[in-house]
């Protein structure tokens, strides 16, 4: 059956950019957002002689409302929007440094391309390292790295400035650091238009696989921490022998979709709710660390990572 393409005019691209998140974007209730409100004092603002820079303007700041980290804009020759603050503002984005962290491990460490991960023995210490820039096929490696350092005291898995991707890989490859089959998760995503259209809740379970590793385990986060990043986190939080150490997570759960509009911008949205095993979710929150602590500029400068520092501490 042919359907008519949505019009290229501003009031007609507003409308389609709304109506989609109205029937596919699923976490409204969680981010404390009224989308019907935010209809009535945004709609005004368009017309037919809106310019592209004041509709890219106006949607963005629609968009924000939502401070989603799974939510963005992109038009062309215009920077990328990001309705997360934390990612628009990069609101502590420089107290990360991969070089930084590379300090402090052994001669000999080793890496991915574009430093999808790096892994070695913390120097002066009997700890291993192991960094995941994403989550993909990089988690593959899991396995290589607890087979090259079988007698450490324990593991640091370092998730701060994880991107995302996807969590199946996380799923799989944890195999080995669980002795029992555990609930991590479950979500469900829309399936219609209405506000109730969602598929059934889908529980996620990890499951063990191959040698089990029974090591404590450090796990580092931070606010830029995001989606299958976060997943990951919910994994590693599932098993006793773990802490959480760092910043909360950025809190953006679900899975993430994209749309094009008719004037060839792009934009994303979330059609999934995610819960963790205590039924709760904690989208527009975060995952809080059971230790907090944050770096300071100050060191990062002097190449002092003070979080990775606490984790060698703890596993000491």
């Amino acid at each position: 059956m042919f359907t008519e393409p949505p019009a290229n005019d501003p009031e007609s691209i507003f409308e389609n950019l709304w109506t989609t998140f109205n029937e596919e974007y699923a976490p409204f209730e969680e981010r404390n957002v009224n989308w019907q409100e935010v209809y009535r004092k945004y709609r005004p603002k368009v017309n037919s002689n809106t310019t592209d820079g004041e509709l890219f303007k106006i949607l963005s700041a629609m968009l924000e409302i939502l401070n989603d980290g799974h939510v963005s804009l992109t038009a062309p020759n215009r920077d990328i929007f990001y309705s997360n603050k934390i990612k628009r503002d990069l609101v502590d984005n420089g107290l990360f440094n991969v070089s930084v962290l590379k300090s402090y491990l052994e001669h000999g460490y080793k890496e991915g391309a574009e430093n999808s991960f790096i892994y070695g023995k913390i120097k002066n210490e009997n700890l291993a390292y192991i960094y995941f820039d994403h989550v993909g096929q990089n988690f593959f490696k899991l396995s290589d790295f607890l087979n090259d350092y079988p007698d450490v005291l324990g593991y640091i898995i370092d998730l701060r400035h994880n991107q995302g991707g996807d969590f199946t890989y996380c799923l799989s490859e944890m195999g080995r650091l669980t002795d029992q089959k555990r609930l991590v998760f479950k979500s469900k995503t829309k399936n219609g238009k209405g506000e109730q259209d969602y598929d059934a809740w889908y529980e996620w379970y990890i499951y063990p696989k191959d040698n089990y590793v029974n090591k404590p385990i450090v796990v580092l986060t931070d606010r830029y921490t995001l989606s299958a990043g976060e997943r990951t986190v919910m994994v590693l939080r599932s098993l006793p022998n773990v802490q959480i150490l760092g910043d909360t997570t950025n809190g953006a759960h679900g899975t993430m979709i994209g749309r094009e509009l008719a004037n060839g911008w792009f934009y994303s949205l979330v059609p999934q709710k995610v819960k963790l095993s205590d039924n709760k979710s904690y989208e527009g929150v975060g995952l809080a660390p059971d230790i907090y602590i944050k770096n300071k500029q100050s060191g990062i400068n002097m190449g002092i990572d003070d979080t990775l520092e606490r984790a060698v501490e703890i596993l000491r």
